[in-house]
């Protein structure tokens, strides 16, 4: 037992990263620490380098590494999970470097960065709403990047999820009878989001909010769109079957005022 618990703390020493002397790095050059952070980038000491890379840009500011070296802090922090830290260093970049060829890349970065870190449509959206932004200037602004694919494919990721989370707030209010409220959120995915998959169930949602408001009209007109564009869908369906029932409904009151009368 003495001799496995003897082999597994070699094997955890052997797997902790070295303490790194900064001090005497004031002997180095640039390019001697430059290649010992990217020697400790391949060992995967991601922490150890990202702080052998910021040593670098304090021992020498005006070198023409330092640049990259702010990107690979960045990077060795994204991989180890460190996302603040990532994102201050790409941020970095991006405002000391905004002509440099790798711009599009840490743009890329920020937006992903927050995109990994989206919440779930019940919690707060800050995040996906900053990686779509920084995702829609990345495009706007660098058209021709090669992460510009990847960039609008997460778009229309954070565009469903803004969009489901519009959608979760409106059946809230539904379900408190603030139809008033449910409505705004429900237009706000019609209008902003009609390509989404939740655009169905928010003129579902829509539909039902008019009748129980006695806004027939509202919701015939809104149940026009959502059975020409969708007619094959759940939400469609149940439009058809509600309004089906009201008319019946209506129809039903009418005969039996009819027979009062006689």
């Amino acid at each position: 037992m003495k001799k496995f618990y003897l082999i597994a703390l070699v094997i955890l020493l052997c797997g902790c990263s070295k303490d790194i002397d900064f001090e005497s790095m004031e002997k180095n050059t640039a390019d001697e620490i430059f290649a010992m952070g990217k020697k400790e980038m391949a060992a995967k000491n991601y922490s150890d380098a990202a702080k052998i890379f910021e040593e670098l840009e304090k021992l020498h500011p005006y070198s023409h590494l330092v640049a990259e070296a702010e990107l690979l802090a960045g990077d060795c922090y994204h991989k180890k999970g460190k996302f603040g830290e990532a994102i201050s260093s790409y941020e970095i970049f991006v405002k000391t470097h905004p002509m440099h060829e790798k711009v599009p890349y840490a743009i890329y970065m920020l937006g992903l960065i927050n995109y990994e870190q989206m919440a779930i449509i019940e919690r707060d959206q800050e995040s996906a709403i900053t990686a779509k932004s920084y995702f829609e200037e990345l495009c706007a602004r660098y058209p021709g990047s090669k992460y510009v694919k990847e960039a609008k494919e997460k778009i229309n990721d954070l565009c469903n999820q803004q969009a489901g989370r519009e959608v979760y707030i409106a059946r809230y209010y539904q379900d408190k009878l603030n139809y008033a409220a449910a409505i705004g959120r429900l237009n706000t995915v019609i209008d902003n989001y009609p390509k989404t998959i939740h655009a169905p169930e928010a003129m579902l949602r829509l539909v039902e909010c008019y009748m129980a408001m006695g806004l027939d009209n509202e919701a015939r007109s809104v149940n026009k769109i959502l059975q020409q564009e969708h007619f094959n869908s759940k939400w469609a369906e149940h439009a058809r079957n509600l309004l089906s029932s009201k008319t019946s409904a209506s129809i039903g009151t009418k005969r039996a005022n009819i027979i009062k009368k006689k």
